[in-house]
């Protein structure tokens, strides 16, 4: 059950009073100068995350943030690669991770470098769990 709706845009919370930027970005400025292949991994890594349920997307400058009621997935542009760390309630055990940290919950951030299809083909199982774990 949502704590807290933020009076000016709207946005639930889990949490009283979250700190938080009112609106999401703008995707356009995001992706506007990017090379054409990371744009085209980026855009199929948001249709998949959006496969999985209603999804909200914060753009801006070279990242986005794909949230539910909270942050599941941090994307960043990189020169070569799409960086992509997923919040998550365990920690996997992939090739593609090569950073893993847990918080004081208990909560596994993992990250990921996606630089073609295949690897979005391989972190798709764990952007589902990531999802999940966000939605409750």
């Amino acid at each position: 059950m949502p704590a807290w709706t933020c009076p000016d845009c709207g946005r639930v919370f889990n949490r009283a009073n979250t700190r938080h930027s009112c609106g999401t970005g703008d995707r356009t400025a995001m992706l506007a100068g990017k090379p054409a292949a990371l744009v085209a991994l980026y855009e199929e890594l948001e249709r998949m995350a959006g496969s999985q349920g209603e999804i909200e997307i914060l753009a801006k400058d070279r990242y986005a943030l794909f949230r539910t009621t909270r942050i599941f997935a941090d994307v960043v542009f990189m020169k070569d690669a799409l960086r992509l760390a997923l919040q998550l309630d365990r920690e996997f055990d992939h090739p593609l991770f090569f950073k893993t940290a847990r918080d004081e919950r208990g909560r596994v951030q993992q990250v990921a470098k996606l630089r073609d299809a295949a690897d979005l083909r391989a972190i798709e199982p764990f952007l589902r769990a990531a999802w999940r774990f966000a939605a409750g």
